[in-house]
């Protein structure tokens, strides 16, 4: 079986480790892969051992459909017999390759919004070829009433790795070194966590906020720091692959916005013990109060106070709650639980037999 997995910039940005994870594994597993990457991605971002083929990414859906449909010709070359488009924003330019070239299709939705926008999937002359598969069981739902009840959706969680081993230094007492990672624009809720940091810079000052990047401009987010008086206390971050590295090393990670996208950097935080306090996403499953993470109900100044205050005042019970969310992610999103569930999709959508070994072996 030979899979072309098609990533975009922004998608890779966000899940550059699960991207990784999931060539290796497939590679692992016996899978011919074709990394269909943008241009700007560096080499030691994919893996060597698999099929790279570049492609020019671009902000306008018009013309990264246009862009990835010349694509044609090197898939017809290379053998392709699946295509796997990793995030909604390259459905298009995949639904017209796989139409043209009749293959099997997979669109993979890690955001509430695509749910909204499924592409047409007139002019297949077999339905049943193409499928979804969502990172979450709430988006899963959403596709799968747009598309209707005879449509392939499966739910198949985002893996990471899980450190075998965990000893991460406690924080020295009245300090924090905080990541704060949002959807990407200002809003009210952003406004309601910078309201709580004037309180508790207040109180703990030596407190620092290390606001992460999303390919967007920051400017807003300096404005309101200056605003409040917070200049001394925040850092902008900007986004670069594999940059989520450095905000792993941080004693908790927020985030102040219900993005309803899953986010790979959630879920390596919690593999690497990294508590999360997160305002409340109806989104997203593994987002379970006291079990992953602390869920805040609504966007209230005096409940992020409270949150943080605590992880200062009382660091264990942060350290409790990061422990219980490790295991989680050991048991629900493991790199090899997505791969496995992938190729068991890739099979029934090729139509390829599962091998079994061989009997006495």
């Amino acid at each position: 079986m030979h899979v072309a997995l098609i990533a975009n910039a922004d998608w890779l940005d966000e899940n550059l480790p699960v991207f990784q994870y999931l060539v290796a594994g497939l590679l692992d597993e016996s899978v011919r892969v074709t990394q269909v990457v943008p241009d700007a991605l560096a080499d030691d971002d994919s893996n060597a051992f698999g099929q790279r083929l570049a492609w020019r990414d671009s902000r306008w859906a018009a013309m990264r459909r246009l862009r990835l449909a010349r694509l044609g010709g090197e898939f017809q070359e290379q053998g392709i017999d699946l295509i796997h488009a990793l995030d909604g924003r390259v459905w298009g330019g995949a639904v017209t390759l796989a139409r043209r070239l009749g293959l099997p299709l997979l669109l993979g939705a890690s955001f509430a919004g695509h749910a909204a926008r499924l592409p047409s999937l007139r002019g297949f002359e077999d339905p049943s070829l193409v499928a979804f598969t969502a990172t979450d069981t709430p988006i899963g739902d959403a596709i799968r009433a747009k598309s209707g009840p005879d449509s392939l959706v499966r739910v198949i969680p985002q893996g990471v790795h899980v450190p075998a081993q965990m000893t991460r230094p406690a924080p020295e007492p009245g300090t924090l070194c905080a990541v704060v990672s949002g959807c990407g624009e200002y809003d009210a809720e952003y406004e309601a966590l910078m309201l709580a940091l004037r309180s508790v810079v207040s109180s703990c000052p030596q407190a620092q906020f290390f606001f992460a990047g999303r390919d967007v401009d920051q400017r807003e987010v300096w404005q309101a720091a200056r605003r409040h008086g917070l200049l001394a206390h925040v850092s902008l971050v900007p986004s670069r692959l594999g940059h989520h590295e450095l905000l792993l090393r941080a004693d908790v990670l927020i985030h102040p916005q219900a993005c309803g996208r899953s986010r790979c950097l959630t879920l390596q935080a919690m593999a690497h013990g990294v508590p999360v306090v997160a305002l409340q996403d109806p989104w997203l499953d593994y987002l379970v109060h006291d079990q992953t993470a602390w869920l805040l109900p609504k966007p209230e100044p005096d409940l992020w106070v409270e949150r943080i205050m605590k992880l200062i005042r009382e660091p264990t019970l942060g350290s409790t709650l990061a422990d219980r969310a490790r295991q989680w992610v050991r048991v629900h999103h493991t790199a090899s639980s997505q791969v496995q569930g992938l190729i068991s999709l890739y099979r029934q959508l090729v139509g390829e037999s599962i091998k079994f070994a061989p009997a006495g072996s």
